[in-house]
């Protein structure tokens, strides 16, 4: 995997980081640990369920909750990726 920082590509989609496997770009220069973690959470998803599986059922999820009438935050944080990278960010990982 392959760490952006200070990306431009973050900040266009104006998110703090995004794994676009195998690249993870940070919006900051330092990104904090716990920022870390949650973004290498997703790369374990993607190297369980490979690449393209991982984001036809992120992307599936996400808009399956928008058609439900959730707004755009309430459904990311509905995506079952995104619950388990919030519960699990705290841990401690390494690069």
């Amino acid at each position: 995997m392959i760490l952006i920082k200070n990306s431009r590509v973050a900040r266009l989609l104006s998110v703090h980081a995004i794994v676009l496997y195998p690249f993870i770009f940070f919006a900051d220069k330092n990104p904090d640990q716990v920022l870390l973690n949650h973004e290498l959470i997703h790369v374990d998803q993607i190297k369980r369920h490979g690449v393209l599986k991982f984001y036809y059922l992120y992307l599936k999820e996400y808009f399956l909750l928008r058609l439900k009438g959730k707004k755009h935050y309430e459904a990311y944080k509905g995506i079952s990726f995104e619950e388990e990278a919030y519960r699990k960010q705290n841990g401690t990982r390494n690069v």
